[in-house]
């Protein structure tokens, strides 16, 4: 069996603990701290700890503080407190910030100590082991989910995959709580297309137009993943964060009911965002331009977390530098990659001969809204050429004046 790791006792009485060291020698593995700021920095040197005993009355932090940020930094860890002033609001306090396993009155006799520890030692194994066994049970659930999506489509796939790197990137400089929750949400936001039927599926992979009954279908695909979600252990919050996934910031889109504004889970703002750019985003280059068109839509996004997903994500694309390239650089796109600002040097043109813009002119923001909206009904045909950068089209637009 694996032998836990060591128990930490923490007092800013250095007589008390060389007599602790004396009486538990050759009962368990332990360790001491001379007051509190030695006991974090110990933990943030990446020690880990089974039982943290700690002393109530400390100088720069209590006990209570302590353990409360103990209990953060090393969650597994089962914190018990010394105290000679057990009143109830410090057991209340304890009990709520410190998550506290058990109390000890001072003075303490050495074998209530000892009992006590070997319980805190007991509960450590409990907790290791049924997370454990979650997190195993976890990791093959979700491995055979995203090897089904896999399978089902890969080109579904690959966004989800991407969607999950931009997480991965910025959810700890939003504050996201538990990142590996956000990164999951993104991987398994699909997961609910394997409920569609074959030929939707490869138009969704090919970016090709639904019909109206089509796009409802699709539209209600995060309540099949809901479920398929809520059924894996400690992913309840992950299977809210995909159902909500359409759901706009105003309280339109999917579901009709629900939340609005900053109720609707962080998790689910995030991917209503991630959503829509891997729609726009052809490559890894993720450019100010592309926050620029989300925004032709802002009843959608959370205002605030959109302009610091921006901060995070949005690179300088180099085909704009007027230094390098004066006269722009000449790119083969699909629409989904077109930007404002984009020259057309081919028409935009449907499969069916209708020309919707018309080389020569400059992309502006209305033709791009209005494009968008064609693309949902019509193929067109693609790859076009655009020059991208060089003089500034207003510049450009003066001077044919």
């Amino acid at each position: 069996m694996t032998q836990n790791p060591p128990v930490l006792f923490v007092d800013d009485d250095e007589n008390l603990l060389m007599g602790l060291k004396r009486k538990l020698r050759g009962k368990f593995d332990f360790d001491t701290a001379v007051g509190p700021l030695q006991a974090l920095e110990k933990i943030k040197a990446g020690n880990k700890y089974s039982v943290c005993v700690a002393d109530m009355r400390m100088p720069d932090m209590d006990g209570v503080k302590l353990l409360a940020e103990v209990a953060r930094l090393s969650p597994d860890t089962v914190n018990m407190m010394l105290t000679g002033n057990a009143d109830q609001h410090t057991a209340v306090e304890a009990i709520n910030r410190g998550h506290i396993f058990r109390f000890f009155n001072k003075p303490c006799e050495d074998e209530d100590l000892i009992a006590g520890v070997k319980a805190g030692l007991r509960q450590y194994q409990l907790i290791t082991a049924e997370k454990a066994l979650i997190e195993q049970t976890l990791a093959g659930s979700v491995k055979v989910l995203t090897e089904v999506l896999a399978q089902l489509n890969p080109a579904i796939f690959g966004k989800a995959m991407r969607a999950k790197l931009w997480c991965d990137t910025i959810a700890k400089q939003i504050g996201y709580p538990h990142p590996w929750e956000l990164g999951l949400a993104a991987l398994l936001a699909p997961i609910g297309y394997v409920s569609l039927p074959p030929e939707i599926l490869a138009r969704l992979g090919e970016d090709k137009p639904l019909q109206p009954l089509e796009r409802d279908v699709v539209r209600r695909t995060p309540e099949v993943a809901r479920k398929l979600i809520s059924n894996i252990p400690r992913l309840e919050q992950v299977a809210g964060i995909v159902y909500l996934q359409n759901r706009n910031f105003d309280g339109s889109g999917f579901p009709a009911e629900g939340p609005l504004g900053t109720e609707i889970p962080l998790g689910a703002r995030v991917l209503r965002i991630f959503n829509d750019l891997g729609k726009i985003v052809e490559s890894d280059l993720v450019v100010k331009q592309h926050f620029d068109e989300l925004r032709h839509q802002p009843k959608r996004y959370d205002p605030e977390l959109l302009d610091k997903i921006e901060a995070l994500l949005a690179k300088e694309d180099p085909s704009y530098d007027k230094v390098a390239y004066p006269k722009g650089t000449e790119h083969d796109i699909y629409l989904k990659a077109l930007r404002m600002g984009d020259f057309l040097l081919t028409d935009i043109e449907t499969r069916e001969g209708q020309v919707l813009l018309a080389h020569g002119n400059y992309v502006s923001e209305i033709q791009l809204q209005r494009l968008r909206v064609f693309q949902e009904l019509h193929q067109f045909h693609e790859p076009i050429r655009v020059r991208r950068g060089g003089q500034d089209p207003e510049i450009t637009i003066r001077e044919g004046s």
